[in-house]
């Protein structure tokens, strides 16, 4: 008798494991659908010539002179777009004006793509929409805030 439950024993010992295997991993892939979880922002996959940073005016794409900050370097243009298409949709309220407005200008005369930034404080995410739709929020991690904030205020 002892040799029949000795047998038992073994059988189902491999059933658990595969059956806590499958729960670990379909749990895991949850957990990870739901942390990347929103769609990124998007810009044209065409070459950005430049990238200007102002002030926003309601609405209305900045040009000219309320320009604070005008990007041509390639480093620079690189790092907008990293942040930018790194960004998740997720909902969010906003209730205050923004605090940038980010114009992304293409080559070949190419339409212009407007964003505005609520920038998050230190150790916070930012959140970003296309302009002029605040409906659709799209948001950053803090150290995706540390970049965005040296590019913005020119640090």
């Amino acid at each position: 008798m002892l040799k029949i439950e000795h047998l038992v024993e073994v059988r189902e010992e491999p059933y658990m494991k595969r059956t806590v295997a499958i729960i670990n991993l379909l749990t895991a892939l949850l957990l990870t659908g739901c942390l990347n979880s929103g769609e990124p922002m998007v810009l044209l996959e065409e070459p950005i010539v430049q990238i200007d940073v102002s002030y926003p005016r309601g609405g209305v794409m900045n040009t000219g002179d309320d320009i604070l900050y005008r990007y041509t370097d390639e480093a620079a243009i690189q790092s907008f777009r990293k942040i930018i298409e790194g960004t998740r949709e997720q909902p969010v309220e906003v209730t205050t004006y923004p605090d940038y407005e980010i114009v992304v200008t293409y080559e070949n005369d190419l339409p212009f793509h407007g964003v505005y930034v609520w920038l998050g404080e230190e150790g916070e995410g930012s959140v970003l929409t296309y302009l002029p739709n605040f409906e659709e929020t799209y948001s950053t991690d803090a150290n995706t805030t540390k970049r965005l904030r040296e590019l913005v205020e020119g640090e």
